[in-house]
């Protein structure tokens, strides 16, 4: 058995070896201003998919919780000589797409539009305006602000939400990352108009953004486009590394009362940042214990053993310091303790011994056989070419991708969660209402 499954993962990577070789090359240059730009022509629809990254993510709020994510919210609010009205009519009579948003490593503007050359010129003209001329007019910034402070009361009625905020909360003590990326209600109350003008001010600036483009032009139309896209954007200051992630001295339990009849679970550590040598082996180990679904180890265990939970899952998060690994699922409150001691016991044994070799023969099948799919649009690619961009990977990565899943072991699996996934410093929050257990 162990034999033909080898036998089936050589011949997936037989067939999909023209892929490889069909993979795009990503062009890359920098502009006069030195703001870089990655750039993939492509063949089809004629349509050009664009993300401007910017450091300018919720850990540059400092002290103004929920600055950024305000800030981004008010670019397409008005721009230039229109406000958000003309921007949103502007928009749809050439049937083009922008928008931001602000996760907390960056703020990415999105654009997509069609190629010809009306819709082109007039949708690039309002990206244009958007990120070098936003005018953050007083009274859309007091209605989103309002509608911010909404959704952030909101939060209280989301105990997936809250779960997560406690966990960021504790995970990340004392770091940026432990802030909620919208702010909490006291931090937004607080903030002014002049506070937004002054975080784009600092943050959307040439030595802090970088330009990625997938679509149906040329290089020279690109090179073109976005040479007038920055040149009127300020310099600015190149923003340092966010701080180090120091781990938890020691694992943690909370729990938050909620009424309901379920229970969210999650148990958590800072473990991984992009460009991290260990990626391949923790991803591909993730795989198998509970990122492909039902059938990884963890729903096997919490779904079909013990009917715990109709789902639960686990994940690495990769940011630019260590972003979470992550063990989750839902449960009735009466079972929580059950569910908790199963999740401890199918992770120490993975970290133990690790998955077995035909764990590993069908995880890499999966993973390999679905790569075509992470390219097969052009929002796809630019996501897949963001993520190169942003996690300072080279920009062949796509070429060696299934190589490098090939090529991870048991024993690598193993070293890595051994060495990475510290039990003992994890963080286990729960959210709903207790149940006295009974003896």
């Amino acid at each position: 058995m162990k034999v033909n499954g080898q036998l089936i993962v050589m011949a997936v990577l037989i067939l999909v070896s023209s892929l490889s070789m069909a993979v795009p090359d990503i062009e890359s240059w920098e502009t006069d201003k030195g703001v870089k730009v990655y750039f993939v022509a492509t063949d089809g629809l004629p349509i050009l998919d664009a993300k401007l990254i910017i450091d300018a993510g919720s850990a540059r709020d400092e002290e103004k919780h929920g600055v950024a994510a305000l800030t981004s919210a008010l670019l397409n609010q008005g721009a230039g000589n229109s406000n958000a009205q003309q921007i949103a009519e502007r928009l749809e009579s050439v049937g083009a797409q922008l928008g931001a948003s602000t996760s907390r490593d960056f703020t990415t503007i999105s654009y997509r539009s069609l190629t010809s050359e009306k819709e082109l010129k007039t949708s690039w003209q309002l990206l244009k305006d958007i990120l070098n001329k936003p005018t953050f007019p007083l009274i859309d910034f007091e209605r989103v602000k309002q509608r911010t402070l909404l959704r952030i009361k909101q939060r209280e009625e989301s105990p997936g939400t809250l779960a997560q905020l406690a966990l960021y909360e504790e995970i990340y003590h004392g770091h940026p990352y432990a802030n909620a990326i919208q702010g909490d209600e006291a931090s937004v109350q607080k903030i002014q108009r002049e506070d937004l003008k002054q975080f784009y001010q600092k943050h959307y600036v040439a030595n802090n953004l970088r330009v990625v483009l997938v679509g149906g032009i040329s290089r020279q139309q690109a090179e073109k486009m976005v040479q007038d896209l920055v040149a009127d954007l300020e310099m600015g200051e190149k923003m340092t590394r966010v701080p180090a992630v120091v781990l938890p001295s020691e694992g943690k339990n909370i729990h938050q009362e909620y009424p309901s009849q379920q229970t969210h679970f999650m148990y958590s550590l800072p473990v991984l940042k992009r460009n991290d040598p260990d990626y391949f082996p923790l991803y591909v180990g993730n795989h198998i214990l509970g990122g492909s679904g039902f059938s990884s180890r963890i729903v096997k265990e919490i779904r079909e053993k013990r009917g715990l939970a109709y789902s639960a899952y686990s994940y690495f998060r990769p940011m630019m310091e260590k972003g979470p690994f992550l063990i989750g699922l839902q449960t009735r409150n009466e079972k929580v303790q059950e569910a908790s001691l199963a999740v401890k016991k199918t992770l120490q044994e993975f970290i133990q011994r690790g998955p077995t070799e035909e764990e590993l023969v069908a995880a890499k099948k999966n993973l390999i056989g679905g790569f075509a799919l992470k390219l097969d649009s052009n929002k796809k690619l630019l996501n897949n070419i963001v993520g190169i961009v942003v996690g300072g990977v080279p920009l062949d990565y796509l070429n060696h991708y299934m190589s490098n899943i090939e090529a991870v072991t048991r024993q690598q699996i193993v070293d890595a969660f051994q060495r990475r996934v510290l039990v003992n410093k994890m963080v286990m929050v729960t959210v709903g209402q207790a149940v006295e257990q009974e003896k």
